[in-house]
């Protein structure tokens, strides 16, 4: 009788650890493709946040994408953040900038410092970053996810800011 409980117990445990356990929603699923907000909604907002409509595999992630940021500051200016998720952020920190293009097809130079975390760039409002975000509906930053030369295009779907002008 106890061989059986003891081969019924492996097989049990065998059962249980097998099956793929319910990770819960990967990072990209939590931040999400249309604007979030914390500390408030809209004008009241300390921080929007929203991610990448695209991914791509990069060496160190499957799922590497990019995260916009905006902080609104007390004067009324926003300081913009463009992160990357999944791979290391790339800049030549002597000239640290990033290209962006709105839906007027113009493409943007935008420069600023890397981020205290070293995960993205961090572009003050003289950039004109947010204004470009809350006048378009779809804003293409280009970020270095491989080699120097290895450029992806992060698509933002960003209608719908809730932040005051």
């Amino acid at each position: 009788m106890r061989h059986i409980i003891v081969l019924a117990s492996i097989g049990l445990l065998a059962a249980c650890s097998s099956g793929e356990k319910d990770k819960g929603p990967t990072q990209r699923e939590q931040i999400g493709q249309v604007w979030k907000y914390e500390g408030g909604e809209g004008a009241k907002a300390k921080l929007a946040y929203i991610g990448s409509t695209n991914a791509v595999q990069t060496m160190t992630a499957p799922d590497t994408f990019s995260v916009l940021l905006i902080q609104p500051m007390d004067n009324g200016e926003k300081i913009v953040r463009v992160k990357l998720v999944g791979a290391p952020f790339r800049c030549d920190l002597s000239d640290c900038s990033v290209s962006a293009t709105g839906d007027d097809g113009k493409t943007e130079l935008w420069k600023g410092r890397i981020t205290t975390t070293d995960d993205g760039i961090e572009i003050p409002p003289s950039q004109k970053a947010y204004e470009v975000i809350a006048k378009s509906k779809t804003v293409k930053v280009d970020l270095i996810t491989g080699t120097k030369d290895e450029k992806t295009a992060f698509q933002f779907n960003v209608a719908g800011l809730d932040l005051p002008k």
